[in-house]
């Protein structure tokens, strides 16, 4: 089996560690500071920057784009990241759309296309709920885009429909075949995916 871990606060009541008993593990972003997946997915410039920084690459593999890892090898006096870390670059010549959660699910179908994969701490609808907002890489900033100046919940409020777009095609373009669930207690869905509870998911996973 195979979990993509989201950091929205539906995920707060699992356990990881019991997961990673059960199966393989792919995070993104901040997840690393409290829990070790056994793979780190991470889109973010600043956020891979962090990684690197704390030392966690040197252990464990940590997985970003060709544009992001260039952009930490300017900050670098030799232009070149260190053997000692385990950084890999996303298998797709498409990285768009850039998205870390979203690409862990790509990711890890890409690996194991014929496993079943679970998706947790994906909340998409609402509010924005993230675990690690108002840490370091999280900070409550202003965005300036084609709205205007924005602060992250409102962001988020207003890409809903092309965040679930998004998801939507994971089944339908770039994961044909994905065997693809998403853990989560409310009714709301992707029209292609289909949620169970927290509850559903533990008793499924305990028969496999």
């Amino acid at each position: 089996m195979i979990f993509c871990i989201g950091n929205g606060k539906s995920r707060e009541k699992i356990d990881l560690p019991f997961l990673k008993k059960k199966g393989i593990i792919y995070g993104s972003n901040a997840l690393y500071r409290d829990f070790t997946p056994n793979h780190l997915v991470s889109t973010d410039p600043d956020m891979v920057n962090e990684i690197i920084k704390s030392g966690y690459a040197e252990e464990n593999v940590v997985w970003t784009t060709e544009y992001v890892l260039s952009k930490f090898k300017t900050m670098l006096k030799t232009g070149k990241i260190p053997n000692k870390y385990k950084v890999r670059i996303m298998p797709f010549e498409r990285v768009h759309p850039v998205n870390s959660g979203w690409m862990s699910i790509r990711l890890a179908w890409k690996q194991h296309p014929e496993q079943q994969i679970y998706m947790i701490g994906f909340d998409l609808f609402g509010e924005r709920k993230n675990i690690y907002d108002g840490t370091e890489c999280y900070a409550p900033t202003k965005i300036i885009g084609d709205r205007g100046e924005l602060s992250r919940e409102e962001e988020y409020r207003i890409q809903e429909d092309d965040r679930i777009g998004m998801f939507y095609l994971l089944k339908e373009e770039f994961c044909p075949g994905i065997r693809l669930t998403r853990v989560i207690n409310e009714h709301r869905k992707v029209e292609n995916i289909d949620n169970i509870s927290t509850e559903q998911f533990f008793e499924e996973i305990e028969w496999q």
